[in-house]
């Protein structure tokens, strides 16, 4: 299946069989993924919601040294950011036979400039297993001094799914612990997290979040925002010379399927 990148609006555009696949895009706050599709073409993330402008498609976030990198300035935050080491459009995504990456430096920079943490990013997109797939590994390290990751609720990897896929709109939130719900799901050490919602016409299309670094309580909510945070519960202190690693894959697919189905999907996925 040949894939084929194009730059466009600030934006990777990633394409396989001239389909789209999903984007990668940089603004002045972060880089991050917007668009994601299924196989059939469903849109299965939004950007940038009105109540949370920040929440951008699939994102990282932090808060370092008590600097707030999430909400990167919403809400009259101070406007810290991810800056690429290098411009989107000098990224040059690796396009191969079985998927498109790009591999970048992250400076992760208080508002005046200062440095307070290194990141390499891979980030791949693939079409496989009647899925699409997004691979987002972060290996994060301290610049010249230890670099303290505090631990609060809103920091790890996100995901937004679209605005009908929320759970007063018929969205549905499972995990493989068998919870069903905001409130079964949230803060579960869970293997896989799951969302469904209309594909329109009376079809349905759902996202699952795997953790591939170890597994940590998950942050979900009714309104769409849903977090793999290692945070959470506890702080890292990041010594100079040390690393801290941060991974996640997420699988776009078209139809309804049982937590079954789902197991078996990521289990074709290891």
């Amino acid at each position: 299946m040949p894939y084929e990148t194009r730059f466009y609006n600030n934006r990777w555009w990633v394409l396989t069989d001239d389909q789209l696949v999903g984007g990668y895009n940089a603004v002045e706050l972060r880089s991050y993924v917007f668009p994601l599709y299924t196989p059939a073409g469903v849109l299965i993330i939004q950007e940038a919601p009105p109540d949370h402008p920040h929440h951008q498609g699939i994102w990282a976030g932090l808060e370092i040294d008590g600097h707030d990198l999430w909400n990167a300035g919403s809400f009259g935050k101070p406007r810290h950011r991810q800056t690429n080491r290098a411009p989107l459009v000098e990224l040059l995504p690796a396009v191969e036979g079985n998927g498109v990456t790009f591999v970048h430096e992250v400076a992760w920079e208080t508002a005046d400039g200062t440095p307070l943490l290194h990141e390499w990013r891979t980030v791949r997109f693939s079409t496989r297993d009647n899925c699409t797939r997004v691979d987002w590994y972060a290996e994060f390290s301290a610049p010249d001094r230890p670099v303290s990751l505090g631990q609060t609720k809103e920091a790890g990897l996100a995901l937004r799914v679209p605005p009908h896929w929320e759970t007063p709109f018929g969205g549905v939130i499972r995990n493989d612990l068998g919870g069903v719900g905001e409130a079964a799901c949230f803060d579960q050490h869970s293997l896989w997290l799951n969302i469904e919602g209309s594909a329109g016409n009376g079809k349905t299309a759902g996202v699952v979040l795997l953790p591939r670094t170890e597994p940590w309580p998950w942050f979900t909510r009714d309104y769409g925002c849903h977090v793999y945070n290692p945070l959470r519960h506890q702080s890292v202190e990041l010594q100079p010379g040390r690393s801290f690693a941060l991974a996640l894959t997420v699988l776009a697919y078209d139809g309804s399927r049982s937590a079954e189905d789902i197991d078996g999907l990521v289990a074709a996925q290891a």
